[in-house]
């Protein structure tokens, strides 16, 4: 079983289609070339992989343990209404 790595992938905005898709160690690659497509007219999206994606890719956890882990991320995130650093909104969002 291959272990599943993280890419940059840099993509047609309308077509979503993928342009060119590289390592996350080497992402000056991925915003060079996405520079080159916006000086032809392109209109590029930079789709880069999240902390918890890269995470459970240095980890080499399986797909099972993967989806595991981004629920339990996402339960984690859903658990906490407002963060421990802020305060709400309606405090204006001043840091405590």
């Amino acid at each position: 079983m291959e272990k599943p790595t993280s890419k940059i992938r840099v993509l047609d905005r309308i077509t979503q289609q993928v342009l060119f898709e590289c390592s996350v160690n080497e992402h000056e690659k991925a915003y060079e070339y996405a520079a080159q497509m916006e000086e032809m007219g392109l209109d590029i999206v930079i789709n880069h992989p999240t902390l918890s994606e890269t995470l459970s890719d240095s980890l080499g956890l399986s797909n099972e343990a993967r989806a595991e882990y981004q629920r339990s991320m996402e339960e984690e995130l859903e658990e906490h209404e407002g963060s421990c650093c802020f305060k709400n909104d309606d405090e204006k969002g001043s840091i405590h």
